[in-house]
């Protein structure tokens, strides 16, 4: 940590007696000499903390702030209170001495998921491993530890008897033990490290590739085991340097950060007794920088013994000793709340309490300008969720950064609005709060009021907020409370059913009040109205299940919630299935595909909406008809759990019996061998399906019945066929036409001739592509990255990936399964390469919005995430001696489909590959993307994969995302899977266009030329 040797009594502070928790103390610290014009202060968020060292958020939505005290406590801070009991607890083993301590914690990016962390302290015992040879015999400091610990069923308690090391390193004196943890935007752990202590480095670490100290290290970590070294790291393979290392020639990296927008990393390096440093290492440069320490201090040279070979990268901050004597790096401001402070740097000296920042000028940096000076040692700066700001005085407070001149609060711009607007009786209604504050911060306790009306009742434990406190307590009384800050927005809602005989306008009103400010009242109105819709369209039917088939409705997939756990429900909430209903791009696809061929929504609506279509309500095709249940629904539980295969297979007696029954009573049948189009096979009753037989059966209205269908470990083509229902689509008006060569359309008002495979267009065959890969086999893939719990490490089905392998309960009172004895535990999270939409659907703009669910789709944002980094594996192949310079990079699909697959609609991935010189400048780059505007720069060499699909008209080819017109594909280079061989792909939607692969190829390479001055390379798969 940063100790000064003239201020030895830094880590001394008074005895706390009490703990002063708010967001209403704004502390205007001066600002003087060089400075900006705004009036930034410090709003002070919790205090009555022990020598707090850190402050940060868990990546889990729910908006806590975790502090960590140097002692060995970390406590969370929630809706604007500190937590009376502690989230851990490890004081009996950390070594809290000088500068030594509980320093960070970070969470990975599945933390919602998974429930580890990571700690960063120094343990009591200073030989807790054997002093580094060449630490020359010295052994006087606490020892680093970087330990994995996990949460118990209290989200907010951690076990501290769940402590597994993951990487240890002796300290050879008491001082310079860097102590930061964090995960970067790759899913790497970063780890700072000091040059080991005492003064001007005297081990010569910080220029030694052999020891880890004076270096950030960057490895990677899971759920579970030590660590692995990512291949790309700079020094893998050398003999001279630890592999392990990221960047080098630090003096004690006590506080970096990476930039949430760009990927930047900052780097705060205290120094020695001349100057203080603001390092930057830039997105995209490959690891190995050198920056400079003990050869450089700074911007100055420094006196060593060490080799000074460099180069060495210059800090983009020096100050001297006058300015400050101890710095603490901090963040990039990009929150929401401040815009005048966004793409600012701020950083602050721990002696001297002051804060300054630095921004872009040009292609360079700023002079550091003074914006508070403070009477705070300045232990460190923090991130929220939001990317909110806040500093932690050593003192014991935790503070909020903030624009002052901001305008003041506003709550005008709040909204209330129910969903749908329409209803019949019976109907579920949710209603939607949206509390947006678009000033500064209100000083006190928000509180809303919503009096449920008597044609109304209230859905019991539906009320939900964002964040704040909810009671349903004095129902049909609604109450919420909690802190709004500056530019901050809470959705606050709930559900009601509508009451028989309701009838006309039902209007519900919500009072809020707030500090300082009017009463403001909001109201939303119902119509209550009688069902009806229009008569289906022949052009878009197709065989299966039809929705006058249907006895028993598909339930509201919510009344599943009560019984079902976590990785059922919860999961499922969060996923693209369940959003299915609500998803923005969908209903601008169903939008387009209505005007380019009248109904064609109902086709869209068949997939999205199952609920609403096999209740008659996807007339009309625009969807106006829908019920709210039907699109917070999505692909809901019921559509798979009551499906019936087309094809005979097993299970319980009485369900095989049953589904025999139900196939002979569809006309027309299914075609043989194909699925897909969403031609389900339903049971028309509530008898529900699932993995296992269940006894005493559940309390379900009808039957629950085992099919292997549904199971696990049976056949992999059986089980996945529920999968291929809505994974292999086609076109059902245009139908190929051998005479022209073409998909042409059908005749009008009448359904396609034939629904065989190849008789339709294809428009995307995700399940055709891995029933013809070697996943799709008995044998199966060993993937034991996709496998979860599986003992054998084999994945074979679809839901092998997409629904990964636990081990747990389903439903309370359920059966433990094990994974080894009585089958798994399938997590419904259905895991795919969606990361935006899950994001558009927490915008409180759309109008089905689904900003209740922001936990379980930020879980599935990080689920997706995951298996993204999964799906393939690069290679690359560089010589750096070789003339002419040149790279072969080589992508391999790990998936069991194409890469990418599904919808082809926009859908790519790209290689950017980017070389640099020996001083690290960027001297050639591939596959530039610019995340502002969202365009690809094209050039010569840049590969793109992807399906690109067209209109043929006889004459012309046209290129075109009209998907509901599209009648060809002009472009699929996408990768095949393991497996792939020509003769099985030879067929509509599978061969590939404008691409080569060999049978069993599962990889595509790509030659790159290179300057001359190329010395190393760096390629990512976007």
């Amino acid at each position: 940590m940063q100790v000064v040797q003239k201020r030895r009594t830094c880590w001394i502070v008074p005895l706390v007696l009490s703990v002063v928790v708010g967001l209403g103390l704004v502390h205007a610290f001066t600002a003087s000499g060089e400075n900006h014009a705004d009036e930034i202060a410090l709003q002070e968020v919790a205090s009555g903390f022990s020598q707090p060292v850190y402050v940060t958020h868990a990546g889990d939505g729910s908006g806590r702030l975790f502090v960590v005290e140097k002692a060995g406590l970390i406590k969370i801070i929630h809706n604007g209170q500190t937590l009376s009991q502690p989230f851990l607890d490890i004081r009996d083993r950390v070594g809290n001495d000088g500068e030594a301590g509980m320093l960070s914690v970070a969470f990975p990016p599945d933390f919602a998921q998974n429930g580890y962390f990571f700690v960063y302290y120094n343990h009591t015992d200073k030989n807790l491993v054997p002093p580094d040879p060449r630490d020359g015999g010295n052994n006087n400091g606490y020892d680093t530890v970087v330990a994995r610990f996990r949460v118990t069923d209290d989200s907010n308690r951690a076990d501290p008897n769940s402590e597994e090391r993951i990487l240890l390193r002796n300290q050879p004196y008491a001082n310079h033990n860097g102590g930061l943890i964090l995960f970067g935007p790759d899913g790497r752990l970063y780890i700072g490290l000091g040059d080991g202590g005492s003064a001007h480095d005297p081990l010569n670490a910080g220029q030694d590739l052999n020891t880890w100290l004076g270096k950030i290290l960057r490895i990677e970590v899971g759920a579970t085991g030590t660590y692995t070294v990512p291949a790309d790291n700079p020094f893998v393979g050398r003999s001279d340097a630890k592999p392990e290392i990221w960047d080098w020639g630090l003096r004690n990296p006590w506080r970096f950060s990476f930039d949430r927008l760009t990927g930047d990393l900052f780097i705060g390096d205290v120094g020695q007794g001349a100057r203080e440093e603001i390092s930057l290492h830039p997105a995209g440069q490959p690891g190995g920088l050198n920056f400079g320490w003990d050869c450089r201090e700074g911007d100055i040279a420094h006196s060593t013994t060490a080799p000074c070979d460099g180069p060495f990268v210059e800090p983009i901050v020096a100050y001297p000793r006058s300015d400050g004597q101890s710095v603490t790096g901090g963040y990039v401001y990009r929150g929401a709340d401040f815009p005048r402070l966004r793409g600012r740097y701020f950083f602050a000296d721990f002696v001297q309490g002051r804060i300054w920042s630095i921004q872009r000028a040009g292609s360079g940096w700023s002079a550091k300008a003074l914006e508070l000076d403070t009477d705070e040692q300045i232990a460190s700066f923090g991130e929220d969720e939001r990317g909110e700001l806040y500093v932690v005085a050593f003192g014991g407070t935790i503070y909020r950064l903030i624009d002052a001149a901001a305008p003041g609060p506003t709550l005008e711009e709040s909204t209330f609005s129910a969903s749908p607007t329409s209803a019949v009786p019976g109907d579920v209604v949710a209603y939607q709060l949206v509390l947006r504050n678009n000033g500064g911060p209100i000083d006190g306790t928000v509180q809303a009021e919503i009096s449920v009306p008597n044609t109304l009742t209230y859905l019991p434990q539906s009320l939900q907020a964002t964040a704040g406190a909810v009671s349903d307590a004095a129902a049909p009384l609604l109450r919420w409370q909690g802190v709004l800050g500056a530019g901050q927005a809470v959705t606050v809602t709930y559900q009601t059913t509508v009451n028989s005989g309701a009838s006309g306008v039902v209007m519900t009103v919500v009072q809020i009040n707030a500090p300082n400010l009017s009463t403001l009242t909001r109201s939303a109105a119902l119509v209550v109205r009688t069902s009806g819709g229009d008569v289906a369209d022949p052009d878009f039917f197709l065989p299966g299940t039809q929705p006058a088939h249907m006895i028993d409705p598909i339930v509201d997939p919510t009344s599943c919630q009560s019984c079902h756990t976590t990785p059922i429900y919860a999961a499922w909430r969060g996923s693209m299935k369940s959003q299915a209903g609500r998803d923005p791009l969908f209903w601008a696809a169903l939008h387009i595909a209505n005007q380019d061929v009248e109904n064609a929504g109902d086709f869209c609506l068949r997939c999205h909406t199952p609920r609403g279509w096999f209740s008659g309500r996807s007339h009309p095709a625009d969807g106006s008809a829908l019920e709210s249940t039907d699109l917070a629904a999505g692909v809901a539980c019921e559509t798979c759990h009551r499906m019936v295969d087309p094809e005979p297979s097993g299970g319980d007696a009485a369900a095989s019996a049953r589904d025999a029954a139900i196939r002979s009573t569809i006309s027309p049948t299914l075609p043989a061998g194909h699925v897909g189009s969403a031609m389900f096979i339903l049971d028309p009753e509530d008898n529900r399906r699932g993995p296992f037989s269940i006894s005493p059966a559940p309390p379900h209205p009808k039957a629950t019945w085992r099919t292997e269908l549904l199971g696990q470990g049976g056949d992999p083509i059986t089980e996945a066929r529920v999968c291929g229902v809505c994974h292999n689509l086609d076109n059902p008006t245009l139908s190929w036409n051998p005479v022209s060569g073409r998909y042409e359309p059908n005749e009008e008002d009448a359904p396609a001739p034939s629904f065989n495979k190849g008789e339709l267009f294809p428009i995307e065959r995700t399940f055709d592509e891995w029933l013809y890969s070697a996943y799709a086999t008995p044998e199966g893939v060993y993937a034991p990255q996709f496998a979860g719990a599986r003992p054998d490490g084999v994945v074979r089905t679809c839901q092998d990936c997409h629904m990964p392998r636990m081990t747990g309960i389903a439903a309370t009172g359920g059966v433990q399964r094990d994974c080894s004895t009585n089958g798994c535990l399938p997590e419904h999270s259905f895991a795919g390469a969606n990361t935006w939409t899950p994001q558009l659907l927490q915008d409180p703009r759309w109008r089905l919005n689904a900003v209740g669910d922001a936990l379980h789709l930020n879980t599935a944002i990080a689920s997706a995430r995951a298996m993204l980094r999964r799906a393939a594996t690069l290679t690359i192949d560089f010589d750096p001696n070789a003339i002419p310079k040149q790279v072969r990079v080589r992508v391999i699909n790990e998936t069991g489909h194409k890469l990418p697959t599904g919808y082809p609609e926009g859908r790519r991935i790209w290689l950017n590959v980017r070389a640099y010189d020996a001083a690290g400048r960027l001297v050639f780059e591939s596959g530039a993307y610019d995340p502002v505007t969202g365009i690809l720069q094209q050039d010569p060499q840049l590969k793109v994969y992807e399906a690109k699909l067209g209109i043929d008209d006889g004459a012309t080819v046209t290129e075109s995302f009209h998907f509901i017109r599209n009648n060809t594909v002009l472009k699929d280079n996408r990768i095949p899977p393991r497996g792939y061989t020509i003769a099985a792909y030879d067929q509509p939607g599978l061969r590939p266009i404008g691409a080569v692969y060999a049978d069993n190829q599962y990889w595509d390479d790509t030659l790159y030329m290179l300057p001359d001055e190329a010395v190393s390379v760096v390629a990512v798969l976007y």
